[in-house]
């Protein structure tokens, strides 16, 4: 992938393009979940499509009725302890 950082476009809530994607995850109508540099993202609303994906670029362009956009991460599995484990020793 060629750019560094992440851009999120939303037109009329029918269609989003994302730049810094990485990889998708999963895909279904109602949710896509996507790899990109700044971390895991989350697409939730109804009959969304994936128009497009390219993997050279990074660039995704996704059609349907959209609901929520969030960010998040992954579970840990690197095998490192959370700040409560750590805690209740």
């Amino acid at each position: 992938m060629e750019q560094n950082g992440q851009d999120v476009c939303l037109f009329s809530r029918r269609r989003m393009e994302l730049t810094g994607i990485s990889e998708v995850d999963s895909f279904t109508d109602g949710q896509i979940t996507v790899t990109s540099e700044l971390g895991m993202i989350a697409v939730e609303g109804k009959n969304l499509k994936i128009e497009s994906f390219n993997t050279e670029h990074g660039t995704l362009k996704i059609n349907g009725e959209f609901d929520s956009f969030y960010y998040y991460s992954r579970p840990d599995t690197d095998g490192k302890k959370g700040i409560f484990s750590k805690l209740f020793r």
